[in-house]
């Protein structure tokens, strides 16, 4: 039950005092020293974020679960089965679907969880955008500040490089990116080699500018870095750079902060004041301006043993599922919330928060202020009203510059809902490639479908068309023995290929050698 509280106009005008204008914009995002921004490395860095090539089978980039218009979360949504390993029982989490597991070579390998359909992830994604302040990222802050060579273990930046350390992990994770025991060289051969963005459409005029000038990886990381070498430690430079670019700080909320006080609607400066306010006890987590404490916090949203969290990197118990802090700045377009995705409305969260319509909390080493959390149901509206549209960046809402991005290929197949589904065929490459005198051109289906193989000459001209009929969905693989149409052996070169399923299209390149 809420306890009684003031009389709402009394109420309300309590918490207009606490709306005034504070003067608490956003601090300078920090910049190691080690690795200071610079447009060239602004603009490989948004690159090598939005390029589905990085990955292993071509289907996920980094930016897949950091869409902007979602406020920086996935918009997707694939169901882990928990800690228990059983679909459909309370500790299932709503994560990030990934890649299908495949060993090594591309080979599509039945898991015991998911089949052969898309890994997921056990957490759902934080939102990039807003958590450039922290020393510590991921949900337990096993990202940490010290950066390390991941090919030498040498310490490249010492304090001040979370968003490096965080770069890395989902390039190598099999989940996430990468078929099994990936490795670097995997990572940065592939590069050297890809078109950027080379399966990516509606490219950002700074990117479209920036590959016109140089059209290859090694061109711009020449431009970035100085020479064309291709390294881990300079992807995750790239890709930190980018990121610490991308600051939501134009919400209405900032104008308003800044002196403008018709930037707020009269009831979101209530609900500024109530977010404000002892009651809500909200900025004890999430302080302005940034809208986060950037520390690990035990709200009980699933008892501890499900997921130790923190405790995890600490292995203090203490720590027990206690889960990073996220910024609230544009909550208002994230389709999932807390660390299990399971809620799905800002309404739902402040239910959690009063323990009220059905909303189940889990007490065990839980912080302290929720239990004096009391927000009276006439100030409910407000106080979501404030989060939704006060809090929103228009900017990261609209995906215009910083947060414009190009088009995934993996976003073209949505459903009636808007929401990207894995393409209907993803590619695991050929095998051998180099080849002589055949390859395996190796991919799985997702879903049942009348499938064909095109071979290209070395000047994209049809050579030949391999017909395979209606397949189910799962692993495949078809062999191409270097003989065109009239089955007379081709000469050596490089022969891009294309596989058809139904309405779905990927496209690789062997050489042969003769």
């Amino acid at each position: 039950m809420l306890k009684p509280l003031l009389k709402p106009i009394a109420f309300l005008g309590l918490l207009l005092l606490f709306a005034v204008p504070a003067k608490s914009e956003l601090p300078p995002v920090p910049v190691p020293t080690e690795n200071p921004i610079t447009e060239e490395k602004r603009v490989l860095g948004k690159m090598l974020f939005w390029d589905e090539q990085l990955s292993s089978d071509n289907s996920m980039a980094c930016g897949t679960c950091h869409i902007p218009a979602s406020g920086g979360v996935d918009p997707r949504v694939g169901i882990h089965p928990g800690s228990d390993g059983v679909f459909n029982t309370p500790d299932d989490v709503r994560g990030s679907p990934g890649i299908v597991r495949a060993d090594v070579t591309g080979v599509a390998v039945e898991d015991p969880d998911f089949g052969f359909g898309p890994q997921v992830t056990s957490r759902r994604s934080l939102p990039v955008f807003g958590a450039l302040w922290a020393e510590e990222l991921f949900w337990d802050g096993h990202a940490s500040s010290e950066f390390k060579d991941p090919l030498t273990g040498q310490v490249l930046i010492a304090t001040g490089g979370a968003l490096e350390t965080l770069a890395l992990e989902p390039i190598l994770s099999s989940v996430e990116m990468a078929f099994e025991n990936r490795s670097w060289v995997d990572v940065t051969g592939k590069l050297a080699t890809a078109v950027p963005l080379g399966l990516a459409t509606n490219l950002p005029p700074d990117v479209s500018a920036a590959i016109a000038f140089d059209p290859t990886y090694g061109d711009l990381f020449a431009a970035a870095f100085g020479d064309p070498a291709i390294t881990p430690t300079r992807i995750a430079y790239a890709l930190a750079t980018y990121q610490r670019t991308l600051v939501p700080d134009q919400t209405p909320w900032d104008v308003y902060d800044a002196g403008n006080t018709t930037a707020l609607t009269a009831d979101q400066a209530s609900g500024l004041g109530i977010f404000l306010s002892d009651l809500s006890a909200c900025r004890a987590c999430h302080e302005i301006p940034a809208t986060t404490n950037e520390t690990f916090m035990p709200t009980g949203v699933r008892p501890p043993a499900e997921d130790l969290g923190r405790q995890l990197v600490t292995g203090l118990t203490e720590d027990r599922g206690k889960f990073k802090t996220p910024s609230l700045r544009n909550v208002g377009q994230r389709p999932r919330f807390m660390h299990n995705g399971v809620r799905t409305t800002l309404e739902q969260v402040i239910d959690f928060y009063l323990g009220i319509n059905g909303q189940q909390s889990f007490p065990d080493n839980q912080d302290s202020h929720i239990a004096i959390i009391n927000i009276p149901a006439f100030a409910r509206p407000l106080l979501i009203d404030f989060l939704m549209n006060g809090l929103r960046d228009p900017r990261v809402a609209n995906e215009t510059f910083p947060f414009d991005r190009p088009t995934l290929r993996s976003e073209v197949v949505t459903s009636a809902g808007g929401t990207p589904f894995p393409a209907a065929i993803v590619l695991h490459g050929a095998y051998p490639n180099p080849f002589n005198p055949r390859t395996e051109l190796k991919f799985t289906l997702m879903r049942a479908a009348e499938v064909r193989v095109q071979i290209l000459d070395p000047r994209g001209r049809l050579m030949r068309t391999i017909q395979l009929g209606e397949q189910a969905a799962g692993p495949k693989a078809v062999v191409w023995d270097g003989l065109d149409m009239r089955s007379q052996p081709v000469a050596s070169g490089v022969y891009p290929y294309r596989i058809v399923a139904g309405a779905g299209v990927v496209s690789g390149r062997v050489t042969l050698v003769r």
